[in-house]
């Protein structure tokens, strides 16, 4: 298995390459069944004499199919495709992760929220969703230097088309500019903590980066935790991000959206 081109691969220098297992074959032939999912291939060759397991992250619209013999020649004497159901939607129907935002009141410690520098937010219809086509922050008045930040995050709306990445800010100017900023992005399938400076977002001098299958349409927990230099991010009840930084010693609170709707709901900063 070869994932020198499997998608996005450059957040360490040690994913691309191959993955090989010994296999024998039967009067000259081979069976193969392999499974493919979003964010995985798994290969049994042989009745599963041979096992290969391997993450990806292709982009969309990589959903084709093609063979080819290297070195001689081979024939396909019989091809089975059989669609996967989704597990996903699955444990959603009967068993949810956690529970999701619901409409009317945004349940958070966080105060008076100012909306800089444009944006739509409303409590409609799940917590505090924002909309806009840009980034649009919605400041707390609140400050704080140590904290324990626990939010639920909800992307896109009622329309499965609807887009949309979010961040959480914290030690933040009061507009929002220069903060330590959590993003989690669905479209490049990364969550990144990076260090803003007169807003600019610099993916290449991200503190951390992290793939992850995001999904629109799911409730996901995140907690963040500040002490001193050491920052730590939970995503899903997982421990994800655990760096040192001292760009930013204190400052706001602050929730965003950029180039669609997200969603926030039980948004509470215990100061520590």
């Amino acid at each position: 298995m070869d994932r020198s081109a499997s998608g996005l691969s450059d957040f360490t220098q040690y994913f691309t390459g191959r993955t090989t297992a010994p296999m024998k074959t039967t009067d000259g032939r081979v069976t193969l069944r392999v499974y493919v999912d979003s964010s995985s291939v798994e290969a049994f060759g042989a009745d599963g004499q041979a096992a290969v397991t391997s993450l990806i992250f292709p982009g969309p619209g990589a959903d084709g199919m093609a063979f080819y013999a290297k070195g001689g020649t081979a024939h396909i004497e019989s091809l089975k495709v059989h669609r996967l159901d989704s597990t996903f939607r699955l444990v959603d129907r009967v068993k949810p992760l956690v529970a999701a935002p619901t409409g009317g009141e945004f349940r958070s410690d966080l105060g008076k929220l100012t909306i800089t520098p444009a944006g739509r937010w409303s409590t409609d219809s799940a917590g505090r969703a924002g909309t806009f086509d840009k980034d649009s922050n919605a400041i707390s008045s609140r400050t704080a230097a140590d904290l324990d930040l626990t939010t639920l995050v909800r992307l896109g709306g009622p329309d499965p088309d609807t887009g949309g990445a979010l961040s959480l800010l914290w030690r933040a100017s009061s507009d929002g500019t220069d903060a330590y900023c959590l993003n989690i992005d669905p479209d490049l399938r990364v969550i990144r903590l990076v260090a803003k400076a007169n807003g600019y977002f610099d993916d290449g001098a991200a503190l951390a980066r992290v793939p992850a299958l995001v999904r629109r349409g799911t409730t996901y927990p995140v907690r963040i935790v500040t002490k001193g230099d050491r920052i730590q991010v939970f995503f899903n009840g997982t421990r994800i991000i655990d760096v040192t930084d001292t760009t930013y010693a204190d400052g706001h609170l602050a929730l965003n959206v950029f180039g669609g709707r997200a969603a926030y709901q039980d948004t509470y900063a215990q100061e520590l």
